[in-house]
């Protein structure tokens, strides 16, 4: 009657490999999405608690009037220059010599 041999199954193990390499793929965005997500809810409870934390203290009341630096006590002797004349040992008149300039 019918000429054929008994049937066989096609072959799917090439289906079947790639529906196993999507699942991998699949299974490694939502680890990926995972862990954005983690960062991202990290990220919003620092801003959350940067947000609810009480204001810094305000500055003293020293702090907020201007002084000259000249007003500081001793400023007179911190200043550039004052006092080295008397300190440098190399200088014998009161003049300054260049050497090799007449």
């Amino acid at each position: 009657m019918c000429g054929g041999g008994g049937g066989q199954a096609p072959d799917n193990s090439a289906q079947i490999r790639m529906q196993e390499e999507q699942m991998k793929l699949q299974q490694e965005q939502m680890a990926m999405q995972q862990e954005q997500a983690n960062a991202q809810k990290a990220q919003y409870q620092e801003q959350l608690a940067i947000s609810k934390a009480p204001p810094p203290p305000a500055p003293n009341e020293v702090a907020k009037a201007a002084m000259a630096a000249l007003e500081v006590p001793m400023a007179e002797n911190l200043r550039a220059g004052t006092g080295r004349r008397k300190l440098r040992t190399d200088v014998t008149s009161a003049s300054l010599s260049i050497p090799g300039v007449g």
